[in-house]
């Protein structure tokens, strides 16, 4: 598998089950269990089910849902906000944050805590803390769309589920992709402009899982040159200059919104530069919440839905969607025409 994640892979113990992963970005010595491959490369059920798993990353959360062990978690982040049908009606465990003491979590007695990088450097102590108490700690963030679906296995054996449960998460979420593919191909997409955070003016790196969702949904990315401050980040200043450049090509201009980009939609309508932007001449302009296009769950297949709602408004193909639109026809302004 390939990724961004910085890690290098070392071999262990007679059986050839369990891997170490050192963590060599930026803090070496940081270990944890990913998913074990066979003698041929192939993802395997760990041996050892993790059955008390704390899950401090929302996107390792969902997917641990989705394949259908809700019951492992004893602890989740304060960040959550998948709402589908398997945590209907459910009482979610304890909420945890890197910055609580290590206490906390002995007290919850976990077997495995899944954490993503950027959490290393927010409390290093606490995880040296969890594995000198017998603790793994799981390290990952997938930036790349290509290693999506590896991840979600990564997830499954963690949970030590047999790689079926995995595949058919993958299977299910593709075979609802089809619907999308022929826009792919089609020569009059519209320009998209996808904004990851307001005031500095940028975007996503093209090969980005933002940028991914953008392509499936039907959108050309008229961004395709931005370049990310360093290797590993998916945000990429892109400034008034080159957007400038190209303000004719934006038909569309879509904003995520969440953590990163709290902006409101009112204050984006209102900025100058971006009245040169057909986009905003045409009433096209939209924001779309930020883990339904950066987190890399199965919730992007609804992410891809309500973007394409965006690009291809009258299309009958777009499936039937629950989250409300957030731009200018939703407050009565029909959409311009395709």
């Amino acid at each position: 598998m390939t990724g961004n994640d910085g890690f290098g892979i070392k071999k262990i113990g007679s059986k050839g089950l369990v891997f170490l992963l050192t963590f060599a970005v930026a803090f070496v010595g940081f270990s944890f269990l990913p998913a074990p491959f066979g003698g041929s490369g192939e993802l395997r059920a760990l041996e050892k089910k993790n059955k008390r798993i704390i899950s401090l990353y929302a996107a390792h959360t969902e997917v641990l849902i989705r394949l259908g062990a809700r019951d492992s978690l004893v602890g989740v982040s304060l960040q959550e906000t998948y709402d589908g049908p398997e945590v209907r009606g459910w009482t979610w465990p304890e909420k945890f944050s890197v910055q609580d003491d290590v206490e906390k979590f002995l007290v919850a007695n976990p077997d495995i805590v899944l954490i993503r990088p950027q959490h290393l450097g927010s409390n290093s102590h606490l995880f040296d803390s969890l594995k000198n108490s017998g603790i793994e700690v799981w390290v990952k963030q997938t930036v790349d769309h290509s290693d999506l679906y590896d991840y979600w296995a990564e997830i499954g054996a963690i949970c030590g589920l047999p790689p079926e449960t995995a595949a058919k998460l993958v299977s299910d979420f593709k075979e609802k992709l089809v619907p999308y593919e022929a826009y792919g191909a089609r020569t009059d997409k519209p320009g998209v402009f996808l904004e990851s955070v307001h005031r500095e003016i940028k975007t996503f790196t093209p090969e980005s899982i933002p940028v991914w969702v953008l392509n499936m949904a039907g959108g050309k990315n008229v961004a395709g040159d931005a370049e990310a401050a360093r290797k590993g980040l998916v945000v990429a200043n892109y400034g008034p200059e080159k957007l400038l450049e190209k303000a004719d090509l934006v038909d569309v201009f879509i904003s995520q919104n969440g953590p990163m980009n709290t902006v409101p939609l009112e204050v984006i309508l209102s900025r100058d530069i971006y009245q040169l932007l057909p986009a905003f001449r045409n009433e096209r302009v939209y924001k779309i919440p930020e883990e339904l296009i950066s987190r890399p769950t199965p919730s992007l297949l609804k992410g891809i839905e309500l973007m394409h709602r965006m690009l291809y408004p009258n299309d009958p193909v777009t499936l039937s969607e629950d989250v409300p639109l957030e731009g200018p026809e939703a407050a009565g302004n029909p959409p311009a025409a395709n």
